[in-house]
């Protein structure tokens, strides 16, 4: 097979084939002609015609060397191979010159072997090649698109979700729409707590060109010196933003606003009034603003029902333009608030107060460390009044540590108060009757104690409503003989001893009352005459309405009802209720407790007699733990109580005081019984409990003999 363009040469030739055949050209074996091109090498550059439109020839710039042969053997040429495409031929064939001339000698010449080829170059653009460069462009090009296409398609289509957002958040702004915070009332109506519309009064520095005048004009609204307002303007929180006053009034919001300066703004807000002040700032409580600027409850019934009282906050989102102006007409979102609901108490404003100033003035009389009041219906469980000293006024707290509910949270031993849950347990588990009588003696020896008596004379013989009347913590002792210690711990703990009253009012504390495996030898004596047990004010005070309630025990409130955002009210439902004890046994040991105030009174302690409602009451002193100087001592103060409850044949309210660590007196009816007696005629007056003329105490025998 020939090549292309080029001719067989004789046969044993290099280049030649292996057959014969005519020569069609005059040319010798071995010639070369300028132009012709062997398989590996390099392309070469074509001479330029003449002005005849000849071309010339052109020698193989590439010099020749004879290859020397072998001393000893002479080797034949071995046949060459030409490859044309994926065929080969074998034979000898020389190279057809082109354009004529002397042949070309082989490299290493006739009959020698030729060089190998050099390796083509890798990655070379040649000049003169102009597809290849348009291929790379193009190829380049296609590169950067698909980059830029792959890009588009991650924005546009994976995170599209996210870069929305982004631009939301830099084209809407959203503004709170706070709910208006229901209302504290009364049990007469009165407002105890009420929201009250101000202002939060801003301003653009930027906007403003004269900052001294300004700050001159706004300081008498705003109530700041004009430096301070000029210190705001001068070294705003933002280029663009200051806020200048918070819970600016409404009538200053006017003021400034009729100023009409350019840059001074105001946002609307909320806060909390107390028209009641400190009187019943301990039950109520009070709030704060958190940082999304919404009122949150921080004590008393503003903490315990937060939620009810605050609603549901709104929002407002629009467009605003770079400046942060608001867009006219681009639409937004809004979102209502739901105003939260007021709460009607039990408490009465008037007895609440007059309470209070009960216990200031004995506080300042006996240098005492604080007082409580609380006042109760036995068959509604309500809550009348929850008084104490000192307290506290919304509107000028300065230590949190004041806003303290004392009738809840602070315990204290009940004493002699709680000697009734013993005889109560005596009368229905331990065999006895109201005339059971006890031999009373100096003193008496018991679980490794010995026990005295506060007031004693030779040769006592009590009976069980004597040892009441008397207040005998020998006699008690002896009663509490005839249950067994769980029984006597039972009947502690179903009068409320030991658990949560039912308020839910925050920093309540439940007492103190052990289980009877953890008791000491001696500690069911002292519990029978209240010692060894810690209680607050208001489970004494439910103690002696369930007495009251002839055994039913209604758990206490303080929530009369609710009232919606429409002004509809809704009633409460009905406190829970259980009996404790025996109707019976209520009514013997109210006769008993009425026994009391005549006693006092012989004493020169008249503050149970009150004429025409036979008061049923009971005075307590305990010896309580307590700091002197700063160290702690067990027994180095007292705690000094009178509870009692009027009219006696048909008991409709409770009066409960207490007084804590007197310097000045400290038997229970030199020191509460005054606070009592003035807050349980005024109730009697507000609570219209007319007076029975003539009602008088029953007769009961208190000595055996």
């Amino acid at each position: 097979m020939t090549q292309r363009g080029r001719d067989p040469g004789p046969p044993g030739r290099p280049g030649g084939g292996g057959r014969q055949g005519p020569v069609p050209s005059a040319r010798r074996p071995g010639d070369t002609r300028p132009g012709d091109r062997r398989p590996g090498d390099p392309a070469a550059r074509r001479p330029r015609p003449d002005s005849q439109g000849r071309r010339p020839d052109r020698a193989d710039p590439r010099p020749t060397r004879a290859r020397q042969p072998a001393a000893t053997t002479v080797r034949p040429p071995a046949a060459a191979t030409v490859r044309s495409g994926n065929k080969e031929d074998s034979g000898s064939r020389a190279p057809r010159p082109k354009y004529g001339g002397p042949p070309r000698t082989p490299p290493g010449g006739p009959g020698g072997r030729r060089k190998p080829p050099r390796p083509p170059r890798r990655f070379t653009v040649r000049r003169g090649e102009p597809g290849r460069r348009l291929g790379i462009t193009l190829l380049a090009i296609v590169f950067v698109l698909t980059i830029f296409g792959g890009r588009l398609v991650q924005i546009q289509g994976m995170e599209s979700g996210y870069y929305s957002q982004a631009a939301n958040k830099l084209r809407l702004h959203g503004y709170p729409l706070p709910a208006m915070r229901g209302a504290i009332y009364g049990a007469d109506g009165q407002i105890l707590a009420m929201t009250v519309e101000t202002y939060q009064v801003w301003a653009d520095p930027v906007q403003i060109a004269d900052k001294p005048a300004v700050a001159q004009r706004l300081a008498g609204p705003l109530g700041k010196p004009a430096a301070q307002v000029l210190n705001l303007l001068e070294h705003p929180t933002s280029v663009q933003y200051v806020v200048l006053a918070h819970g600016v009034s409404a009538a200053s919001e006017a003021a400034i606003a009729a100023l009409n300066i350019t840059g001074v703004y105001n946002n609307p807000s909320y806060a909390r009034a107390y028209p009641d002040g400190e009187a019943t700032a301990n039950v109520v409580g009070f709030t704060n603003v958190d940082q999304q600027h919404v009122i949150t409850g921080q004590a008393g019934v503003e903490e315990a029902y937060n939620k009810l009282l605050s609603g549901t906050p709104g929002s407002e989102q629009v467009e605003t333009s770079n400046t942060g102006q608001p867009i006219p007409l681009a639409g937004g979102k809004v979102t209502p608030a739901v105003n939260g609901q007021g709460i009607k108490l039990t408490i009465i404003p008037a007895l609440q107060l007059a309470a209070q100033e009960a216990c200031q003035q004995e506080v300042i009389k006996s240098r005492a460390k604080e007082c409580t009041v609380v006042v109760i219906q036995p068959k509604t469980g309500y809550i009348l009044a929850m008084a104490q000293w000192p307290t506290y006024s919304q509107s000028h707290l300065t230590n949190v540590a004041d806003t303290a509910d004392l009738p809840v949270s602070y315990l204290f031993a009940p004493g002699s108060t709680a000697k009734v849950l013993t005889a109560s347990a005596a009368l229905e588990r331990g065999d006895q009757t109201l005339m059971s009588p006890y031999y009373i003696p100096y003193s008496i020896y018991r679980g490794g104690q010995t026990i005295y008596d506060a007031e004693w004379s030779p040769g006592e013989h009590y009976t069980i409503a004597g040892i009441l009347a008397h207040s005998s913590n020998i006699g008690m002792s002896q009663v509490v003989e005839n249950v067994a210690p769980q029984v006597q711990y039972d009947y502690l703990r179903a009068f409320g001893f030991g658990e949560p009253t039912g308020l839910n009012l925050p920093g309540e504390s439940p007492g103190l009352l052990p289980p009877p495996s953890k008791w000491a030898g001696d500690e069911r004596y002292t519990l029978s005459f209240g010692q060894g047990v810690a209680v607050n004010a208001v489970q004494m005070a439910s103690v002696y309405a369930t007495i009251a309630n002839y055994g039913v025990r209604v758990q206490p409130t303080l929530v009369e009802g609710t009232v919606g955002a429409n002004g509809q009210y809704t009633a409460a439902k009905p406190a829970p209720s259980r009996r404790v004890i025996q109707a019976e046994t209520a009514r013997e040991l109210i006769t008993a407790l009425q026994q009391v105030p005549g006693l006092d009174a012989a004493g020169g302690e008249p503050w149970g007699v009150i004429p025409g409602y036979a008061v049923a009451a009971k005075t307590g002193t305990a010896q309580e733990p307590g700091v002197v100087k700063g160290k702690y001592c067990a027994l180095c103060q007292y705690g000094s109580s009178w509870i009692g409850m009027a009219p006696g044949n048909g008991p409709q309210v409770v009066v409960a005081a207490n007084v804590q660590d007197p310097q000045k007196g400290y038997f229970g009816a030199t020191v509460a019984g005054p606070v009592f007696y003035s807050v349980m005629k005024f109730a009697l007056q507000t609570l219209q409990i007319l007076p029975q003329p003539g009602l008088t105490a029953p007769y009961v025998r208190l000595n055996v003999r």
